[in-house]
């Protein structure tokens, strides 16, 4: 009897000081417009209820601030699952070190265990689903772009206990209706007013601004169309800039658009089929009258 007492009073501290322990993940400077999202994604994935486990995939254009949004709603649920693992950039790393790496990753964070080998891709997805089917756990798999990181990482409903959560972010709505996932949501750009405060924050460090830069501020605005990397990206630069220096740059910026801007774009532009590359280009074309 003591000893069954000393293993169900460890596994009671082992609990609590992982909660006691949980960091939350650093979430965005100013997370204008966020709190709305959070609570609607929060709503789909219903992390209350224990009957089953539940995927959500949210999708939208690169720089539209998908992870910034993961990242918040990951910090808003996790104490109430007994396992968690945030894997970022799964595109990125996927091809920089392979899905046996990132399976590791999943073990070791939601099992507490540093030492775990693999010897292929089908031993990480028997290992995982052997050991994380009894477990409650808060899965997020950021920035997917391919069935297979699916199908490596959490392959089906399955593989996890119940009441566990995933939560998967990707530019390409499609990877979901593929691999299953009923319940999506779209990542829209900011409104006019978001926008303007974002930049505001980015831009001037404060709430307010003086009412003599209005007139190039929501010119700036439209420029970014609403999206936060833009915003985020040219209000840094503009921090301490007088007017004539934020015309100027407008003016650079609207014919030599901003390279980080320009790449994570580029992203979102490749993964596009030929005939949607195609279209996108007509499009673009059209508007700036080429």
């Amino acid at each position: 009897r003591d000893g069954y007492e000393y293993e169900f009073i460890g596994k009671i501290v082992e609990h609590v000081s992982k909660k006691i322990n949980r960091v939350a993940l650093p979430v965005a400077d100013y997370p204008v417009g966020l709190e709305p999202r959070m609570l609607e994604i929060n709503s789909l994935l219903d992390a209350g209820s224990d009957d089953e486990v539940k995927m959500i995939g949210i999708h939208g254009i690169g720089g539209i601030g998908k992870t910034t949004l993961s990242i918040a709603v990951y910090n808003l649920i996790a104490d109430q699952f007994e396992a968690l693992c945030f894997l970022e950039n799964v595109r990125e790393n996927s091809n920089k070190h392979g899905l046996q790496h990132l399976q590791k990753i999943l073990l070791s964070e939601t099992l507490g265990e540093k030492k775990i080998k693999l010897s292929s891709v089908k031993q990480g997805i028997s290992i995982i689903k052997h050991r994380l089917q009894q477990k409650k756990v808060l899965l997020i798999l950021d920035d997917v772009d391919k069935i297979e990181q699916l199908e490596a990482l959490v392959g089906g409903s399955d593989w996890l206990g119940s009441g566990s959560r995933v939560i998967i972010t990707s530019r390409d709505k499609h990877l979901f209706e593929s691999h299953g996932v009923n319940r999506t949501y779209e990542l829209n750009v900011l409104d006019e007013k978001e926008a303007l405060q974002l930049l505001t924050w980015k831009a001037f460090k404060a709430e307010k601004f003086h009412p003599s830069y209005l007139d190039v501020m929501k010119r700036v605005v439209a420029y970014a169309s609403g999206l936060p990397l833009a915003l985020t990206v040219m209000g840094s630069n503009l921090f301490g800039k007088n007017i004539q220096e934020w015309e100027s740059a407008l003016h650079r910026y609207e014919i030599i658009p901003n390279k980080e801007i320009q790449n994570i774009l580029k992203v979102s532009f490749d993964a596009l089929e030929e005939d949607e590359q195609s279209v996108f280009l007509d499009i673009a074309c059209f508007y700036t009258g080429t």
